[in-house]
């Protein structure tokens, strides 16, 4: 196969998964829906985001925090 011919076949194979992921995501509103986050939730986020800005968050991880030992 000619390299012009992979890279229509690739720019092909593109393009159909944009259309599959934009298919994709409307199933996944239609069936699961979207909903407004509530008050409590815009601010605990906005919260979250300035911390992680400002160095306060990080990473953790989960064995870290149940003291669990690398065997």
């Amino acid at each position: 196969m000619s390299a012009i011919m992979e890279r229509r076949l690739y720019d092909e194979i593109r393009e159909l998964r944009a259309i599959l992921e934009r298919i994709e995501a409307l199933l996944e509103e239609r069936l699961i829906g979207i909903d407004e986050p509530l008050p409590d939730e815009v601010e605990a986020i906005r919260e979250y985001e300035a911390d992680k800005e400002g160095g306060k968050a990080e990473l953790i991880s989960l064995d870290d925090i149940l003291g669990k030992k690398d065997d």
